[in-house]
Order: structure tokens, then C-alpha cells, then sequence
């Protein structure tokens, strides 16, 4: 079972999502993707992750390069006021998440938490725990 999370550039939230999910899940996987092309991770975000024992993917995808049928489940992490509309019949959710890509160590550690805190939830629910 697969869960895709997208973001815009797949530079921050979708990989801080797709970290966590797999540092914590058993019968699902996650990936990630952005709706633009990125060059690159945000460094100061791969740091982070790294600094709590999670290793951030090497390259940014778009969401071009997936197949969305590919996921049984799809969460855009995004703002609330620019987030993203897939055109799926997969089951999607939204959670609204301030970028932080750019940003300092505070703040992409609220997002963190934040993050952490929906991405467990969400194991639980789909993994029955």
C-alpha cells in the first residue's frame, strides 16, 4: 500500500511528510512529489531531518514523473490559500502547512511537529493500531 505526499516543489513539506511516514509505518510506504520542478531538497530541511536520525530523498520529483494510480491514498501538504487539486479518483486529503522551505530551524521545526504529529495519526488510522 502506497501513500503519495505532495507539496508544490517538492522541496520541504512533502519530504519532512514522506520521512516521517516511513520512519513510522510497517505496511505502507510514501513517497513524495511536488506539482513544480525543484533542482534540489531544501538544504537547511535535509539538515534538519538528519539532525533527527531521518535521512531526506536525494532529488525532488514532479508530479509529472508519477503515475497517481500508482497511490491508494494521496495528501497534499500545502497552504491553504495555494493548495493543489490532483486530478485523481484516488482518495486525497489536505492538510494545510505553512512552506517552509527558505526558512529557519524554528520554524521548519514547528512544521515538523506539526507534520509528525498528522503523519502518526494518519499510520494509525490506515495500519488499524
Amino acid at each position: 500500500m502506497k501513500v503519495l505526499f505532495v507539496c508544490i516543489r517538492n522541496t520541504a513539506r512533502s519530504v519532512i511528510a514522506e520521512a516521517i511516514f516511513n520512519s513510522v509505518a510497517k505496511k505502507w510506504i510514501a513517497e513524495s512529489a511536488g506539482i513544480e520542478k525543484a533542482e534540489k531538497v531544501d538544504e537547511k530541511v535535509a539538515e534538519f531531518l538528519a539532525r533527527k536520525g531521518l535521512r531526506a530523498k536525494d532529488k525532488p520529483r514532479s508530479i509529472e514523473e508519477v503515475n497517481l494510480e500508482d497511490y491508494d491514498l494521496i495528501v497534499t501538504v500545502c497552504e491553504e490559500s495555494s493548495c493543489v487539486v490532483l486530478p485523481t479518483s484516488k482518495k486525497t486529503i489536505s492538510w494545510h502547512i505553512k512552506d517552509v522551505a527558505g526558512k529557519d530551524f524554528t520554524e521548519i521545526e514547528e512544521a515538523f511537529k506539526e507534520i509528525k504529529r498528522k503523519v502518526e495519526e494518519l499510520v494509525k488510522e490506515l495500519e488499524g493500531i
